[in-house]
């Protein structure tokens, strides 16, 4: 009846076992994850989190993925999954076809614009962005971006004492992600995001992280994975037959 099935308990969810490109193994359920990383993540938010760490070999206890729930009165909007400091570098080195990078920042200097490798910004100057070159074996031309520090620059946290250096990583990952397409999906970087990502989750002391599992000989299959971002809607299934780090991207 209505009634009775009104009071039947939900099927518990299986954990997702997860292989971190770190050596580590673990079996994590979607409770870890509200306990640990996001406490207002849905069911929904969790597994596609805690597929898209699997896919990636993320681990998500020592901060290297972070599921973002933003607060909003209606409750609409997605959370959005952020990578940590490095870890769009360390894809990157993992593909085949990665063959290096420049980056910098665009500053304006005695009335002219100019464009330097790295992040300094001399006294008297005035910062107005960053760039980045991404190039590719298989690519005669690189994927360059340039962006505006005033369309990023929130203010807070790391961008009120290292603009140059955070505008500069801003541009190199729009550029890496142009080059690598299928490799980065719809994940973004912490610097991209309005919030101070390492501030909504915490690295775990060894006794509390989810148990961890003998390392497996092969990993397992990897499903498709709909990765929700709160400024753009679904990216699309990935084709789980593929290597997200040593695949052909488009």
């Amino acid at each position: 009846t209505a009634g009775s099935a009104a009071m039947t308990p939900a099927t518990p969810t299986k954990p997702v076992e997860i292989e971190a490109a770190d050596g580590q193994h673990f079996a994590v359920s979607f409770e870890d994850v509200r306990h640990f990383i996001s406490p207002k993540a849905t069911d929904a938010e969790c597994k596609i989190f805690l597929e898209t760490c699997r896919a990636y070999h993320l681990n998500p206890f020592t901060k290297e993925a972070y599921l973002i729930h933003y607060d909003n009165k209606s409750d609409d909007t997605p959370a959005t999954i952020v990578l940590g400091k490095s870890c769009y570098m360390q894809m990157a080195e993992r593909h085949p076809n990665y063959d290096g990078f420049e980056a910098g920042v665009i500053v304006l200097t005695d009335g002219k614009i100019e464009g330097r490798e790295g992040s300094i910004v001399y006294d008297g100057e005035e910062l107005l962005g960053g760039w980045a070159r991404v190039y590719r074996k298989d690519r005669t031309r690189p994927s360059y971006e340039e962006v505006k520090l005033s369309e990023y620059d929130t203010g807070k946290s790391q961008w009120a004492v290292r603009p140059a250096t955070m505008i500069r990583k801003v541009a190199l990952v729009h550029a890496l992600r142009e080059a690598f397409p299928s490799t980065y999906g719809g994940l973004y970087d912490e610097s991209e995001v309005s919030v101070d990502a390492e501030s909504t989750a915490r690295e775990l002391d060894d006794y509390e992280a989810p148990r961890s599992l003998p390392r497996s000989r092969k990993a397992p299959a990897q499903p498709a994975v709909e990765i929700v971002t709160a400024d753009s809607p679904a990216e699309g299934p990935q084709d789980s037959e593929d290597d997200p780090f040593g695949g052909e991207d488009a």
